[in-house]
């Protein structure tokens, strides 16, 4: 339990074993969340919901818990304004209400911008730590919830919405940009790119990562409609 709850760093072996079964035993979690919220009534689909909501709350507690308890908590990393942070407390409203607004947000945000955590975790302190499971699944979370959006709450995205995900993504990045130079922190990576491995090691330095990634971002929210695009027509 020490090392499951340490403080000592240890790499990550990226796409290796472990990360891959966890990634693979999160899949099928994925799998069966939404076949059986398709199946269920709505008093099942309730419960469902429930234990989404409860799961999503245990991970943020337990995780500022931790980092609280070791003395690694501190305002410029920890604070929930990190875009898959803010996902998890939206998702958690959209879940209890299902306004039409939190589904969209929750398909387009939760996908798009959980699933690059899933493939690549920020995971410092190795794979057998709690980081790990927390990062991994608390990331996995948002994408089943996305999926479950359109899938289980029937949320049918329509031609504008891709770009009203765009044009909230960049609203919400230039609000933290100040918010960053003011805190001394990275919210939303729009300072500079992220400590641990991802896409954007591919990508040349500041600002001309955030400049690439607008094409990037409406790439991926137009992917996201493509499926709906003949549902949605006219």
């Amino acid at each position: 339990m020490g090392q499951f709850f340490g403080t000592e760093l240890q790499p990550l072996d990226l796409f290796g074993p472990a990360h891959l079964v966890a990634s693979g035993i999160l899949t099928l979690v994925g799998f069966w969340l939404i076949r059986a919220g398709m199946a269920a009534d709505e008093r099942g689909r309730r419960r469902l919901r429930i234990g989404i909501i409860a799961t999503i709350i245990l991970f943020r507690i337990t995780k500022h818990a931790w980092k609280a308890s070791v003395g690694l908590w501190v305002v410029e990393t920890d604070l929930a304004l990190h875009l898959c942070s803010v996902m998890s407390w939206i998702t958690v409203y959209g879940l209890w209400t299902r306004r039409p607004w939190t589904l969209h947000i929750m398909y387009f945000f939760g996908i798009a911008g959980a699933v690059q955590a899933v493939l690549t975790p920020d995971a410092t302190f190795g794979v057998w730590h709690y980081t790990f499971v927390e990062t991994m699944a608390s990331h996995a979370i948002l994408v089943m919830a996305g999926i479950w959006a359109v899938k289980v709450e029937g949320y049918r995205p329509t031609a504008r919405d891709p770009w009203l995900a765009l044009g909230l993504l960049n609203l919400y990045a230039v609000v933290m940009y100040p918010l960053n130079r003011l805190l001394g922190s990275n919210y939303l990576y729009v300072i500079d790119k992220p400590p641990t491995a991802s896409i954007l090691d591919y990508f040349p330095g500041w600002p001309w990562y955030i400049l690439l990634l607008e094409p990037l971002a409406i790439t991926l929210f137009l992917a996201l409609y493509l499926p709906f695009r003949n549902r949605t027509a006219g």
